[in-house]
């Protein structure tokens, strides 16, 4: 089996590898920047087809062995590498909330492509070591829907956080901002898109409860959730905060999330 995993090509010559401007009418004008690798990469059966990405459950100590073999893997290359989780792979992990997962859905705007391919190929070994992973176990799907500025601003932000899901010599994953991943969770369940799952609005609630806990235990205004889902383009509303998410709230913690 095979993979594809290239970087853009750029057609100048090495100089052109630097940054350069020109005028144009007022305009500057300078090369693309590099763009990101996604993983897994494109990987292909020892017939040349394409290999389908299924997301079958993962269970907790299966997926910690994964990780565990990919920390190894990166580490005895030298290198040590961070990344920000969102959704299945927090729960799971770091509050047990679930015993098993789809998938480790990752990002973080700090380690380059030649990282991210090295990333690509621990993942792909972890998966031939452990039967029951499949292609995408772990992934950079949540990185295509985020525009570089919000991409670094998440990332610092997890970083600040300091919730460590996972940390071994060779990989750190930290948790995703917790307003970031409520506000993902009660986008997900207002859109009803078919990545939809029967939990999320449990995993909305878990989310913001641990806001709630690293912000002197009060409740959020409702207008800060608003400015979370403008910043983050998502969609939300203020009767949903008031309803559904403070009923959920108040019967597993008591008390109200928003006000």
């Amino acid at each position: 089996m095979g993979n594809s995993c290239s970087q853009p090509r750029n057609e100048a010559g090495p100089g052109a590898r630097k940054l350069r401007k020109r005028r144009r009418g007022g305009m500057n004008i300078g090369l693309p920047q590099e763009v990101m690798i996604n993983i897994p990469c494109n990987r292909v059966s020892r017939h040349g087809l394409p290999v389908e990405q299924a997301t079958p459950d993962v269970g907790r100590e299966v997926l910690l062995a994964a990780l565990q073999h990919v920390a190894q893997y990166i580490a005895h290359r030298g290198k040590n590498f961070t990344v920000i989780a969102v959704g299945g792979a927090v729960n799971t992990l770091y509050l047990k909330s679930r015993s098993t997962t789809h998938d480790v859905n990752i990002f973080g705007s700090t380690f380059t492509n030649q990282a991210r391919i090295l990333l690509d190929e621990a993942v792909f070994d972890a998966q031939q070591h452990h039967q029951d992973l499949r292609t995408n176990w772990l992934n950079t799907k949540p990185q295509m829907w985020m525009k570089v500025p919000l991409h670094s601003e998440l990332t610092a932000a997890a970083e600040r956080q300091n919730v460590r899901v996972f940390d071994m010599p060779g990989l750190t994953i930290y948790a995703a901002p917790w307003e970031y991943a409520f506000s993902a969770k009660v986008n997900q369940i207002l859109l009803g898109s078919d990545q939809a799952r029967p939990y999320d609005l449990d995993d909305a609630v878990t989310y913001i409860h641990e806001y709630i806990c690293a912000h002197d235990n009060q409740p959020v205004l409702v207008t800060t959730a608003l400015d979370w889902a403008r910043q983050f383009n998502h969609e939300n509303t203020a009767e949903f905060l008031r309803t559904g998410i403070n009923e959920a709230y108040g019967k597993r913690y008591g008390g109200k999330a928003f006000e």
